[in-house]
């Protein structure tokens, strides 16, 4: 599935909060960790200013001598049921230089921290982050890194997996990943552990918003109750439907509330998760955005790591306005 895993750095303590889910990622996938630095070259906007060769040369070798030093680190953690570590270095602008990478490196999933070298902000997400997951169109590991400290000793583990679904077919597409997630769990047991791994399969129901103005009369309040109590039922039975299919421990959670990103970041404080597995859209979701509204809520102001499997295929992309006017200027150029 995550053949290529590629994990952008640029040297800083915050970005590199994202190698140790990398490295879980690879071990359990046999998947390659690719490393990219992208060295950004200081100019006006549409006129790059000339940089000194001595100091670009400079700061190239210090990027390599970095990029050596960690693959070595990542590459003895991995193990050697994986496919390995390689490295590059680019030059440009980081979020363009990142996604042309991606797609030039045919890179399956992209593992991303917050927060770079600018450091913690007010804001949940850097932007160099906010635009490369914008325009990636690639499953995203968001990691959350709102502290400057030493990469966590020890493997990550993902004990409590919550899996969000709306009993859509583009929802189910996180399957797959989930249920390998919790079994190398199992497969791993640890003595420390005192919390069984599990995933956790949800869905929030949201009451009908009615075109009609309060006070309800009797007669549609009665329709609401009936609406919900079947709703509830149909639920129930899909979740214990796709429970029955999977091989590994997992608990059913259905939560009624009028915003479903705000009941998963209730359920992911309530229940301990680790990690959050979603589709990038569900039963609503349009192919003219990256993201639906939930998966996006969830990626801003999230404060567990979350991947989103994007399940737009690529033939359906399409460029933005703004990207067809990029892409005319620089041929222009």
């Amino acid at each position: 599935m995550f053949k290529r895993i590629l994990v952008p750095l640029d040297g800083s303590k915050f970005a590199e909060r994202a190698l140790p889910h990398a490295e879980l990622f690879a071990r359990l996938f046999g998947s390659k960790i690719v490393l990219l630095q992208v060295l950004e070259t200081v100019g006006e906007i549409n006129q790059p200013q000339s940089v000194d060769p001595f100091t670009w040369q400079i700061r190239k070798n210090q990027a390599e001598q970095y990029l050596r030093d960690t693959s070595d680190r990542v590459t003895e953690r991995i193990g050697a049921d994986t496919s390995g570590v390689e490295s590059a270095i680019r030059t440009g602008r980081p979020p363009e230089a990142i996604i042309s990478f991606a797609r030039d490196e045919a890179i399956d999933l992209l593992v991303i921290s917050t927060h770079g070298w600018g450091g913690f902000t007010r804001w949940n997400i850097s932007s160099v982050a906010q635009k490369v997951i914008e325009k990636i169109y690639l499953p995203v590991l968001l990691i959350r890194a709102y502290e400057e400290q030493e990469t966590p000793e020890g493997k990550i583990r993902y004990r409590r997996i919550l899996m969000p679904m709306d009993s859509s077919p583009r929802s189910e597409c996180t399957f797959s990943v989930g249920v390998r997630l919790i079994r190398g769990e199992i497969d791993e047991p640890s003595d420390e552990e005192l919390v069984e791994p599990a995933l956790f399969l949800t869905t929030v129901i949201r009451p009908p918003e009615l075109p009609v103005p309060e006070p309800h009369g009797e007669d549609i309040l009665q329709l609401v109750k009936q609406f919900m109590e079947f709703t509830r039922n149909s639920v129930r039975e899909y979740l214990e439907r796709v429970k029955s299919q999977f091989s590994v421990p997992s608990e059913i959670r259905i939560v009624e509330h009028r915003s479903v990103s705000e009941a998963l970041q209730g359920l992911v404080e309530e229940e301990n998760i680790d990690l959050i597995i979603m589709s990038a859209h569900g039963f609503t979701g349009q192919y003219r955005y990256p993201y639906g509204s939930v998966a996006r809520e969830m990626l801003e102001f999230g404060a567990r790591p979350i991947l989103i499997v994007q399940d737009i295929p690529r033939h359906h992309i399409r460029p933005s306005d703004s990207e067809k006017a990029a892409q005319k200027s620089e041929g222009r150029a």
